[in-house]
């Protein structure tokens, strides 16, 4: 039970500790939040990243978008996110890397607008209500 307890403390000090060296330093490299500037890798790519992944959720949560469609567009974003990390692993990204990400971002958006506006609904039962006999 001691032991239990020496974990758990020390994994919540851990936990406070890297909160607050978070706090003091900003996002860093990762996928912060941030405006078009050199820290958004020079084009808003980091900011866009945010706003698709919002719109899946809230299609998610309002019902237009299905599981099974948020699924394919969290994906589809993974890939993207992936595919900038190789772009990035040499230091920074080149005008012609962020034109292909931002070309990979504007098929999502297109994407994710068509997903939520198809007649596909989390709990539409054909207009009638759905009952569990």
């Amino acid at each position: 039970m001691k032991k239990m307890i020496c974990v758990t403390l020390c994994a919540a000090l851990l936990a406070g500790t890297a909160v607050v060296s978070y706090a003091q330093r900003g996002p860093g490299p990762g996928y912060g939040y941030g405006g078009p500037s050199r820290g958004d890798w020079r084009g808003g790519i980091r900011s866009r990243i945010h706003d698709a992944k919002r719109r899946i959720d809230q299609g998610l949560r309002n019902g237009t978008l299905t599981r099974h469609e948020a699924r394919r567009l969290n994906g589809e974003l993974d890939r993207i996110m992936f595919r900038i990390d190789r772009m990035r692993s040499d230091g920074d990204l080149s005008p012609r890397e962020r034109d292909m990400i931002n070309r990979d971002l504007d098929r999502l958006n297109r994407q994710i607008f068509r997903e939520k506006r198809d007649d596909n609904r989390r709990g539409d039962y054909g207009g009638r209500p759905y009952r569990n006999y």
